[in-house]
């Protein structure tokens, strides 16, 4: 019995909303489930990030690949989506964070959308039932 092509694992975008902060550290973004490739992944200020005099970055990953290298956050408006296309496989559940690196003082903390697209690539377990063709009437 074949597997229908309408159950097979499609790409989905995994997202999650939060606030980086105004110092170095990690933001904890959505969940990737075990054995998945993450096509994509990156970034969108939901209000307007940086400040003046302050050097600001933000990188996209697992923490093992970035999947958006760090970009500038000075001058990103609110409604900019940043997004890189350096796929990584995630072989145990684990989350894609947004990596902020700060030097100076002053940054006005951002709101922003986490975003990922990812393949589950566990086995497909479903089957597409048979039809009987020959009992058509």
């Amino acid at each position: 019995m074949a597997l229908s092509q309408s159950l097979k694992a499609k790409p989905i975008m995994v997202e999650a909303y939060a606030t980086l902060g105004t110092a170095s550290g990690t933001t904890v973004g959505p969940a990737v489930p075990a054995n998945c490739m993450v096509v994509s992944a990156g970034i969108e200020f939901i209000t307007a990030a940086g400040s003046a005099g302050t050097s600001a970055t933000v990188a996209v990953g697992d923490g093992v690949t970035a999947n958006l290298a760090a970009v500038t956050m000075q001058g990103k408006a609110a409604g900019t989506i940043l997004g890189g296309v350096v796929p990584s496989f995630v072989s145990t559940a684990d989350t894609i964070d947004a990596v902020l690196a700060v030097s100076g003082s002053g940054l006005v903390a951002a709101s922003v959308r986490i975003w990922a697209v990812v393949v589950d690539c566990n086995q497909n377990t479903k089957a597409a039932a048979e039809v009987d063709r020959d009992t058509l009437a």
